[in-house]
């Protein structure tokens, strides 16, 4: 398992040159019981190198474990930029999410869980720059590090180059590609105080959220960023590593049936959303092939010889 370093000193943050007004980036951090982790993802966020005011907004789900105490040393440090919210009982993982956005003050909205990191110091930085320049883009994203922890081997998302075909929701609606850890979000784009009731019910609310944001304009645009830029940890926590292979394409389903209703009025999502439900469906009891299990197993292991895994 990769070391989880302590908060060895790091650059000297100037409070004076913090602004007080509105952040252009709000960070979304959902946590539970994350004392294991959060260090580096909160790490991985103050460190962004940018010319503007960000907001980090620390969504604790009423964890038992060490979470709060390690969050406040950060808030004490970095008291401009980090802000804890612990919600008083457990809502699990789409009331926190719902409840974390509440507190979001941004241009734009970053999300890292507090499982996962970023390591690009630049990231911020380069999403926001392009967002400013294209007002036409709802949503950017970037190639993550896949990060096995049973195994310690490591994979890059996105590279069979479906992303690059990601460019605007008629795409997005074929397939999910978007890595939550990764996307940044134009928030004027949703309004957030109506948002959709049935997101509490969805597992899924990233890809969710994800469509409602590429889908609220007509001209909306997606742009994908080639260059890795943080770590996506897989771990047995995980909600992706804990459920049974049908249970998880259940929730993938699960999660359209609500998009298709939501958007009854675009006939051109609706039909790539019900494909792909009749594709996840036919998947359901059937087993990876051996030879697609044997060539994974294959790229991890390379990939993990030549790519140490990077800090935050």
């Amino acid at each position: 398992m990769m070391p989880i370093r302590n908060m060895e000193p790091i650059e000297t943050y100037n409070a004076a040159e913090a602004h007080k007004n509105q952040p252009m980036v709000s960070v979304v951090m959902v946590a539970y019981n994350s004392a294991k982790y959060i260090n580096d993802a909160i790490r991985g966020v103050v460190r962004q190198r940018t010319g503007f005011p960000i907001q980090l907004v620390v969504s604790d789900d009423a964890s038992t474990d060490d979470t709060e105490a390690i969050v406040a040393k950060w808030v004490a440090r970095y008291p401009d930029i980090v802000e804890y919210h612990r919600n008083a009982v457990n809502l699990g993982v789409q009331g926190n999410y719902l409840e974390a956005f509440k507190h979001c003050r941004g241009k734009y909205l970053a999300m890292c869980d507090a499982d996962d990191y970023w390591t690009c110091r630049a990231k911020l930085a380069r999403q926001v720059r392009y967002m400013e320049k294209h007002p036409e883009c709802a949503i950017c994203f970037h190639r993550v590090i896949n990060y096995y922890e049973e195994s310690r081997e490591m994979s890059l998302s996105n590279g069979g180059g479906k992303a690059m075909q990601i460019h605007n929701a008629y795409d997005l609606s074929q397939r999910n590609v978007i890595t939550n850890m990764s996307v940044l979000s134009r928030m004027s784009l949703l309004d957030f105080d109506n948002l959709p009731g049935w997101l509490s019910e969805v597992r899924l609310l990233d890809y969710a959220m994800h469509m409602l944001f590429a889908a609220s304009r007509p001209e909306n645009t997606i742009h994908f960023f080639k260059r890795p830029m943080g770590v996506y940890r897989h771990s047995a926590e995980a909600i992706w590593t804990m459920t049974e292979k049908n249970a998880r394409i259940q929730m993938a389903i699960d999660v359209r049936k609500h998009l298709i209703e939501e958007f009854a009025d675009r006939p051109d999502l609706v039909a790539n959303l019900e494909r792909a439900c009749a594709d996840m469906q036919r998947n359901m009891d059937k087993p990876d092939a051996p030879a697609k299990r044997k060539l994974l197993s294959r790229v991890r292991a390379t990939v993990s010889r030549l790519l140490p895994v990077p800090r935050p």
